[in-house]
This record gives structure tokens, C-alpha cells and sequence, in this order.
């Protein structure tokens, strides 16, 4: 009886022992991961929330296409099926160039239209996951009427906003592409690296009395035998006040106006700065950006001096002339745009700051392209 209950023991053991080999651990279990969502909601800079799969693989750009790669580094190649080309062959040739150069493939890709001629066929034969586009009216008003149409085909338009030039718009639009891209991390140190750098601006003009802020005029260069436009309240003309100067153009219509040349001598403007990018049908205009040549755009800007009445300018006068590279504004890595107004506009209080170094890390650390030529030119 006794051998017969022991071996029944023995028996009981071992099949608790076989029974337990085909089960995980409870602790294991407890550390599972769960899975991942299939998707995300996002909402973007026009206030829309928007369910988008949370892995995007297929991306169509409109606008922001150097935000795009600054977060998606060289891998968002292969995720771009389609791009608006007008906004840079031929309007920003010199990006178009390094960018292609870059990316050969970048010319191969469909051109889906840009801004009133946006193709909504064209990016609904792409079958993208998300459309990236600028929240500015053009943009938006040419993609709002079709939104239904593209939800249909499982495709979403996400809105950024760069025009708006703020720290705090800024940055919430490059933390949304983060969250759209899933890289978060590097996106949220992207906006803190542009917070830090537009900070050396506001720091030091904290206080800045009005009287300290010189007469300021800039111009959009088209050579010195035709005005360019000028900007009253928006793009450059809110940056000439946030970077301590005085704008003649405050208080016109619109955001960018034509300004006379009467009007221009009678305000009699301390310093005077070109937005400055190449031009196919304009040959002496004054060019900066990637591959510029300074001495060239030093000279076309000394040739500014001849227009009539502009010898008794002050501005001309003190040799207090300057340039900078027009996309340095509405763009990530703008805040080197800004620091240039600063040091043109306040040199004694930005003598030590360096906008062209501070625009090479950034290029360095986040860019995928080379950062070559002269973006800001200052005479004196």
C-alpha cells in the first residue's frame, strides 16, 4: 500500500512538472508589450484632428519640404511619392538644385501642382497615407474642397505653419511632423534648438527703447533699375520690429506692398536690407543662398547706391546695406534670417553674433544637404 501511494506521488509530480513546460511565467506574461496602435489622431495647425495610420510610409509634400527632411533625415526619401515642384524649379533654383543634387530620385517624382494648381487626381493616384501641406490660404483653400474626396481614398491633409514666424508656432509645427513621422525626439530638439537661437535676439532687445530703433527699409531684390516690393506688418516687415529696428512700410495695406521711391527718400531709412534669391528673368539682382558668390553680391548691392536720390540716404550715406537670403524666413532654420536683421539693424548689441555659423550647425546636425554659399552679406 505504502510503495503503491509513493509511486502515485512520483507519478502526480512529474505530470504537474510536464504540465508546467508548456506555460510562460506569470511575470513574463505581465511584461508583455501591448501592441502598438494600428492608428493615431493628430491634430494640426488649422485646428483639424485627424486619424492617420500611426506607421506612415507613403507621403505627398506641398510646401515644407526641407521640414520634412530636417525630421525625416535621408531616410524620408523613401517615403516622398510625390512633391510640389514649381514652388522651387525656377522660383527657388538654387534649393531645387542642392536638393536634387542631394536626392537625384527628388526629380524623378511626380509634380503634384502647387498652391491654386494643386492636382487632386495626381495625389490620389499616389495613394499617399498623408498629405503635408502650409496652412497658408493658397494652400489650403486649393486641398479644403477635397478633403472628402481623398478620405475616400484613405488619404489625410495635415497643415503646418511656418508663415506665422513664431517661436510658438514654430515649434508646434515641427513637433506635429514629429508625431506624423514618429520621430518625435528629434523633432522636439529641432524646436528647441530654434527657440534657443531666436532667444540670442530676444534676450538681449528686452527693453530696447523706441528711440533706439533705426529707420529700416527692405526691398525684394530686383535689381536696382526696378523696386521690389517691400512688406508692411507680415514676413519681413514684422521681423525688422521683433529684431530692433523701425519699418518704414508699418501701417500699408497688405502684407506685401509697393512702396514710392519718393516715399522711400522722403523717410530717409538708417539701414537698408534686400531679401535676396536668384531670378530667371532678373540678371542683376542681388543672389544669396546655396552657391552664391559674395563678391558678386557684394557688388550688385553697391550698385543699389546709384539709384536716384539715394546718395543722401543715411543708410547709404553710413554704408549701412546689407542682404539676406529671402526663404531664410517661413522656414525651420529662419532664426539665422532673424539674427542677420539683428546684427545689421543693432550691430553694437550683436557684434558677436555669428548668424552663418549658427545656420551651419543647424545644417550640420538636422539638414541633409551640403550648406554652401552666402546667405547673409553685410558691407560694413
Amino acid at each position: 500500500m505504502k510503495k503503491t501511494v509513493s509511486i502515485l506521488l512520483v507519478l502526480a509530480m512529474m505530470l504537474a512538472v510536464f504540465a508546467g513546460c508548456g506555460q510562460k511565467p506569470a511575470e513574463n506574461n505581465a511584461n508583455t508589450e501591448p501592441e502598438k496602435p494600428a492608428t493615431i489622431e493628430v491634430t494640426d495647425m488649422k485646428g483639424r484632428t485627424v486619424t492617420i495610420p500611426a506607421k506612415v510610409e507613403k507621403v505627398v509634400v506641398t510646401f515644407n519640404l526641407e521640414e520634412y527632411f530636417a525630421v525625416a533625415g535621408s531616410e524620408g526619401m523613401d517615403k516622398l511619392v510625390g512633391w510640389s515642384h514649381k514652388y522651387w524649379e525656377g522660383r527657388r533654383d538654387d534649393a531645387y538644385k542642392a536638393f536634387t543634387t542631394a536626392f537625384p530620385k527628388l526629380k524623378e517624382l511626380p509634380d503634384v501642382g502647387y498652391n491654386g494648381n494643386i492636382s487632386i487626381e495626381s495625389i490620389i493616384s499616389l495613394k499617399p497615407d498623408v498629405v503635408l501641406a502650409s496652412s497658408t490660404g493658397a494652400n489650403y483653400n486649393a486641398l479644403e474642397p477635397a478633403f472628402e474626396n481623398l478620405r475616400k481614398a484613405g488619404i489625410e491633409c495635415i497643415f503646418f505653419d511656418f508663415h506665422k514666424q513664431t517661436v510658438e508656432t514654430h515649434k508646434q509645427s515641427i513637433a506635429l511632423l514629429g508625431k506624423v513621422l514618429g520621430q518625435e525626439a528629434r523633432a522636439a530638439e529641432i524646436g528647441k534648438f530654434y527657440e534657443d537661437q531666436m532667444k540670442l535676439i530676444s534676450d538681449r532687445l528686452a527693453g530696447l527703447k523706441d528711440e533706439d530703433r533705426p529707420r529700416v527699409y527692405m526691398e525684394f531684390s530686383m535689381g536696382p533699375s526696378q523696386y521690389g516690393n517691400t512688406w508692411s506688418e507680415q514676413m519681413w516687415g514684422a521681423l525688422i520690429k521683433q529684431c530692433g529696428g523701425t519699418n518704414i512700410a508699418a501701417g500699408m495695406e497688405g502684407a506685401s506692398v509697393e512702396i514710392a521711391p519718393e516715399q522711400i527718400i522722403s523717410a530717409n531709412p538708417q539701414v537698408i536690407i534686400f531679401a535676396c534669391s536668384p531670378r530667371e528673368d532678373v540678371s542683376d539682382n542681388v543672389v544669396l543662398g546655396y552657391g552664391a558668390d559674395k563678391a558678386l553680391a557684394t557688388k550688385n548691392i553697391e550698385a543699389y547706391k546709384t539709384r536716384a536720390g539715394w546718395a543722401d540716404l543715411d543708410a547709404v550715406k553710413n554704408n549701412r546695406m546689407g542682404g539676406v537670403y529671402h526663404d531664410l524666413s517661413r522656414h525651420i532654420f529662419d532664426f539665422a534670417g532673424a539674427q542677420a536683421l539683428a546684427k545689421m539693424i543693432q550691430p553694437e548689441i550683436f557684434k558677436d553674433l555669428d548668424p552663418e555659423k549658427n545656420l551651419a550647425e543647424f545644417f550640420d546636425k538636422y539638414m541633409p544637404v551640403k550648406l554652401d554659399g552666402v546667405w547673409t552679406l553685410q558691407l560694413n
